[in-house]
């Protein structure tokens, strides 16, 4: 029987063995290479579900998924990795060297990628007709002001378009991953969470445990922490002031990086600055007035990542000079935050909402800080306008379960910093909790310890010791003169 006729049959096997279950599609016999040279074979595909289950008129939608078969003999439970933000991850099955990282788990389990429902769909997207307001960096409520418009006109083109937003939720999401499970005929599997791809996988564990081998869940979120409290970010500004200060590059010119983040912020809350950006659509310059609110946003996004944390003292000292540039270059990295508006981002998080006693201290934090409520933007803001949602289960609860599960969080992430996620793992009978010293909240589980060694003897079965490792020392760039190392700096 020839490749292709044997593709075909399998194909029609996958999609009707069982009746009532959601058909597997367009499965593909493949077999992938790494830049090392070795082949991995597989195959690809699409499970098709409704967009919303509680709906039955619900439009049927593809959530795409590639299968890597393992290069053990005898291989653990099939692991199945869920990625954060936009939740595409597919393409590293296809990338060589994407793939090459994988290969120390491939050598333990199967590794299934699936790309997160909606991820590729451009009708979840909303984007701003109109000028953007030129106040919109500069306070907090003239964002939130623009933002509710953004969600109202968002949520009547969704509907228009024959969108179901309430289908992108952390329970749909889950439902899509056990579905596919049980079309592929795995009965049990593993978890590799990242970001909000641990939101999810502790969901799955909540509602099909009995399915799940053991999980990993890096950058880690629980159902009940969708909402940051703005302490965080505010207790981020203090770590990297501390590491400033033993910089010798740094110390002399910035003595106190914390003072320096309070002066600029109070400067620009007083009399916000013009930067001119490229409108990332229609390429037209646009010109925005940034104020405390501008510089809050995007330090709350940005300095949690190693890479970006060197380059912070020279942004403050250069505002604090009357320098813009590397402002600037921040500024048009993050202005599609007030001209597009992603349906399903938005709609996860509300949908797993907060607790009244989190919200209140939320709002007592927010009012007293600095930075306001900058770490919940976006959500705080459409959370009073947007549609309901309905979980058959009540996210504010903490998970309780013995699932063997290991943490990894980086000491310098303030999304889901240390002490949030020891919080989490109160209810983990079978936790163990990896901290990666000085890895920001994109870093903490590439490390090569982590990544390479204590994973793959995790899903092995074996004892993990290691439980503190070291990603790297920052090497904060010069504040003032010639510099180079981030992309900020012409």
């Amino acid at each position: 029987m020839n490749k292709k006729v044997f593709t075909t049959l399998l194909a029609l096997l996958l999609s009707f063995y069982i009746f009532g279950l959601p058909a597997l599609l367009v499965v593909e016999i493949k077999s992938f290479k790494s830049t090392k040279g070795i082949d991995i074979e597989g195959q690809t595909g699409y499970l098709e579900v409704p967009e919303n289950r509680t709906n039955p008129a619900s439009r049927k939608i593809k959530v795409k998924y590639v299968w890597l078969k393992s290069l053990a003999e005898k291989p653990e439970a099939p692991v199945v990795f869920i990625e954060g933000g936009g939740g595409l991850c597919t393409w590293q099955a296809k990338d060589p060297e994407e793939l090459t990282y994988w290969i120390e788990l491939l050598e333990v389990s199967d590794l299934i990628f699936i790309d997160r429902r909606g991820g590729e769909d451009e009708s979840l997207i909303y984007l701003w007709q109109e000028d953007l307001p030129e106040d919109f960096f500069v306070t907090e409520a003239a964002a939130n002001r623009h933002y509710e418009k953004m969600a109202r006109k968002s949520l009547k083109a969704f509907n228009e378009r024959g969108v179901d937003v309430r289908g992108y939720n952390i329970e749909e999401e889950a439902r899509d991953v056990n579905e596919l499970m049980t079309s592929l005929e795995i009965e049990h599997y593993s978890i590799f969470g990242f970001s909000f791809g641990s939101h999810i996988g502790m969901t799955i564990m909540k509602l099909f445990p009995d399915r799940i081998e053991k999980a990993i869940l890096a950058g880690s979120d629980a159902p009940d922490q969708a909402f940051n409290y703005p302490r965080y970010l505010e207790e981020h500004v203090d770590i990297v002031s501390e590491m400033a200060k033993a910089d010798p590059s740094v110390q002399h010119t910035v003595p106190d990086f914390k003072a320096l983040v309070m002066r600029v912020m109070k400067k620009l809350k007083e009399d916000p600055v013009v930067v001119t950006v490229k409108h990332p659509i229609t390429g037209e310059n646009l010109d925005l007035k940034i104020g405390a609110f501008g510089l809050g946003l995007i330090l709350r996004l940005d300095i949690d990542d190693y890479n970006d944390i060197p380059v912070f003292p020279r942004l403050l000292y250069s505002i604090d000079q009357g320098d813009y540039s590397i402002l600037t270059w921040f500024v048009q990295r993050r202005v599609v935050f007030g001209l597009a508006l992603p349906g399903a981002g938005v709609n996860q998080y509300l949908a797993s909402g907060v607790s009244e006693s989190r919200w209140t201290q939320i709002e007592k934090e927010a009012h007293e800080s600095i930075f306001g409520n900058t770490v919940n933007f976006l959500i705080a803001t459409a959370k009073d306008v947007w549609v309901a949602n309905n979980l058959s289960f009540d996210p504010s609860i903490p998970l309780e379960s013995d699932i063997p599960t290991l943490f990894v969080t980086g000491t310098l992430d303030c999304r889901t910093p240390v002490n949030q996620v020891e919080e989490t793992m109160s209810g983990f009978s079978n936790a163990i909790h990896i901290r990666v010293e000085n890895a920001g909240h994109e870093q903490a589980h590439w490390h090569g310890e982590v990544f390479d060694k204590a994973i793959p003897a995790f899903l092995s079965g074996e004892q993990v010791t290691k439980t503190h490792v070291y990603y790297g020392d920052v090497q904060f760039i010069k504040v003032t003169g010639q510099a180079e190392g981030h992309p900020s700096i012409k």
